[in-house]
């Protein structure tokens, strides 16, 4: 005796979504701006929506922009030590960590540092940009894929430990001053960050695949 097998109704899943922590499947609920769904089994927050992203991510990439050559071009900081004055910005920190002999590490703070910062907040710029225009083409899904990938590599935050890390070693040897781009890179780095809190995934994701505002 064979036994068939029972029909299942279809499965809606953009009326589903996982919890990220224990995989209950739940009702995909679209919670009001600032507000967040949570798992009812574990806690995890499942989905939250931010209050004005698109305006508040194209605010924040556009201050980071701007603030962004003052950061890696001018002076840090100027180390005064028994009447010997060095100075150094991050650019010049990739070139002289290359020119010494560790070309490796050059690429990889130049990358982190340098590159990949500039290419992220360009890319949500732009896509924050067209999005408040009302325009959604194949190019800007594109441009928020690369974002998405890039989204784990850059670092200022770690650079900016490294530096914290070397004036705490040198400030009893040597007299600082806090140029310009201290400030600047300071201010970058909340910039970066600010983006990426203010930045809702969904929402962009939605207003690109259905070309609304």
């Amino acid at each position: 005796m064979t036994e068939s097998p029972v029909s299942q109704p279809d499965l809606d899943l953009d009326q589903v979504i996982a919890c990220h922590g224990c995989d209950l499947l739940l009702e995909n609920l679209e919670p009001e701006p600032g507000a967040r769904l949570c798992c009812p089994r574990c806690g995890e927050i499942v989905k939250t929506r931010k209050i004005d992203s698109i305006n508040r991510t194209l605010a924040f990439t556009f201050s980071g922009l701007m603030l962004y050559p003052f950061a890696m071009f001018e002076p840090i900081m100027t180390l005064d030590t028994m009447g010997l004055r060095n100075q150094g910005n991050i650019f010049s920190c990739m070139t002289n960590t290359w020119h010494s002999g560790y070309g490796f590490v050059a690429i990889i703070v130049g990358l982190t540092s340098v590159f990949f910062p500039l290419a992220k907040l360009l890319l949500l710029f732009l896509v924050a940009l067209q999005l408040k225009q009302g325009r959604s083409t194949p190019t800007l899904a594109r441009l928020m894929r690369i974002y998405v990938h890039l989204d784990e590599w850059g670092m200022l935050e770690v650079f900016m430990i490294g530096l914290l890390v070397t004036i705490i070693k040198i400030h009893h040897l040597a007299h600082i001053h806090y140029d310009v781009g201290f400030f600047c890179f300071i201010g970058l780095l909340v910039m970066a960050l600010g983006s990426s809190l203010m930045l809702d995934k969904e929402e962009f994701w939605k207003r690109i695949e259905h070309g609304k505002t």
